[in-house]
């Protein structure tokens, strides 16, 4: 009791899970909304991180940018020596202001100052001789407090000058709490509004590209057995996506066409079907009264019989898939073939002949289904064939042809040889009209092509190419 338990349980049918699929809008515009936000946190976070790092490197190329105007604003006496800076008034503006945070100092050859930004005339590096001092950038404490001092020598007219520039710590962070609330609150008001634009923009764009989805989907759902004619839209399809439509279109068009040949394939088989049967029918119900009616009926039944079975293998070489291919000699099959038909050649009083290649030929193919092929080829041309003729099979690298002396096929009708049912006008001889119908459907099968021409010396040439490997 308990396993059968246990078995009902597993064979229970689990309630579905309902996994709701977001639309392909809502993932792209999350997807620009993650985008856009993860890049503004790697901004502000490389920023962060280049201003706690590279703050000094920073600093430094600042002060010495400022030093190019310190330079360009030297005053000098007669003797060509420096005794001033004579400053813009928009430029001198730092220094007046902020002179406790800001500070330059001009220094001789001697070690003198012969420049200053303010009153006091004291070296920023006091604790450092002068020809130490070129290149020197460091923190130096001036009067209880932290400066970034910087360095640089100049000569002015072959005399040598030491430029000092002296910045508070404190002047960068009044910049920053001056600066910083107004970024960050322009940054956060235009990320915002960037988050939303973008979202928009982007939900737009993508509904401007579904769009032309949505109007193929909604004609494909019209698409059914009996509205096999229609197709989906090609006009004003995205670059990306025609070629799909159009791909869906054309297999739309070879499954009409397939399905219009099954149509007619089935009303020519219930035609060619319907007459035989009749006759049988009515022979039957008249009586057998002797063997000639006997011989008639089973007569009838073999044709019946026989359109039977080559209707089975059409459909069956309708689906390339059940072919069984493999590596055959295609003379062994072609031997077998005319050994299978030497009794209706010796009853017509016809020979048949195969001449091989002067290799070994070998092809991928399905052994039972090259034999229909060539067993429907040889007996067409038996049919054909008066008595005392001859019927020759070659085999070649390329492929193999049948040869007869019949009439022939005239050149407007061997377009129309190999379709189903067709009967050349005037034929008395009795068929199905499928054999070469068979024959071209094992040939596509493959891959092969097959045609008709005349055969030298009058009849009939049948050409079976392949692709030969030995």
């Amino acid at each position: 009791m308990q396993t059968k338990s246990r078995m009902n349980k597993l064979t229970e049918p689990r309630p579905r899970r309902l996994h709701r699929t977001p639309s392909l809008a809502l993932r792209l515009a999350l997807g620009f909304i993650l985008a856009f936000a993860s890049t503004a946190i790697l901004v502000v976070g490389f920023k962060a991180v280049m201003a706690e790092r590279f703050g000094h490197l920073v600093t430094r190329n600042s002060m010495e940018g400022q030093t190019k105007d310190i330079i360009d604003r030297f005053v000098l006496n007669d003797e060509q020596r420096i005794v001033g800076v004579a400053l813009r008034p928009d430029e001198a503006l730092g220094f007046d202001d902020f002179f406790s945070n800001l500070k330059f100092r001009v220094i001789d050859e001697n070690g003198q100052v012969v420049a200053s930004s303010e009153a006091d005339r004291r070296s920023l590096l006091a604790g450092r001789h002068v020809s130490e001092q070129p290149g020197f950038f460091g923190v130096v404490q001036f009067d209880g407090r932290e400066f970034f001092v910087s360095a640089w020598l100049r000569e002015v007219h072959g005399r040598p000058y030491v430029l000092q520039l002296a910045r508070s710590d404190r002047f960068e962070l009044l910049a920053r709490q001056a600066l910083t609330p107004a970024i960050t609150d322009t940054v956060a008001l235009l990320g915002s509004f960037s988050v939303v634009i973008f979202a928009l923009a982007g939900a737009l764009a993508v509904r401007s590209v579904l769009g032309p989805i949505r109007t193929a989907e909604q004609a494909a759902r019209k698409v059914g057995g009996r509205n096999l004619a229609a197709r989906l839209p090609e006009d004003q399809m995205p670059a990306e996506i025609k070629p799909l439509v159009e791909a869906f279109n054309g297999v739309l068009e070879r499954l009409e066409r397939t399905f219009q040949e099954q149509e007619r394939f089935i009303a020519n088989a219930a035609h060619e079907l319907k007459t035989p049967l009749a006759l049988a029918r009515a022979r039957v119900e008249a009586g057998l009264d002797n063997e000639q009616d006997r011989n008639r009926l089973l007569q009838d039944l073999d044709t019946m019989g026989r359109q039977v079975q080559q209707l089975l293998q059409l459909a069956q070489m309708a689906d390339p898939q059940t072919l069984r291919p493999s590596q055959i000699k295609p003379v062994e099959v072609a031997r077998e073939v005319l050994n299978h038909l030497a009794y209706k050649a010796h009853r017509s009083d016809i020979t048949l002949h195969l001449e091989q290649a002067a290799v070994d030929v070998q092809i991928e193919a399905d052994p039972g289904a090259l034999f229909v092929l060539l067993k429907n080829l040889v007996e067409n041309a038996l049919d054909f064939s008066p008595p005392g003729a001859d019927v020759k099979v070659r085999l070649s690298m390329t492929g193999i042809s049948v040869q007869d002396h019949g009439p022939g096929v005239t050149a407007e009708h061997r377009a129309q040889i190999f379709e189903r049912f067709w009967r050349a006008p005037g034929q008395s001889r009795s068929g199905s009209g499928l054999g070469l119908a068979l024959v071209r459907e094992i040939a596509h099968a493959h891959g092969w092509s097959v045609s008709c021409s005349e055969a030298t010396g009058g009849g009939a040439l049948f050409t079976v190419c392949w692709q030969a490997s030995t």
